[in-house]
């Protein structure tokens, strides 16, 4: 869902973390403007809220 929104993330999977855990990789680099972060960030809490991992009114603004 993410790469739908522009934003490219790495699973991070068992055997990498406990099989009951997940987490995503999100990679940066001195180019990214705080303003593309933010945008990512946002996009990437947008996802979380949709699936059910993060409720929405714990998304800061």
């Amino acid at each position: 869902m993410l790469i739908n929104e522009g934003v490219f993330v790495n699973p991070v999977v068992s055997p990498g973390v406990p099989k009951e855990d997940s987490l995503i990789r999100f990679s940066l680099m001195a180019t990214h403007t705080f303003e593309q972060l933010d945008i990512a960030i946002d996009k990437i809490a947008k996802v979380a809220v949709k699936l059910g991992v993060l409720a929405g009114e714990s998304v800061i603004k």
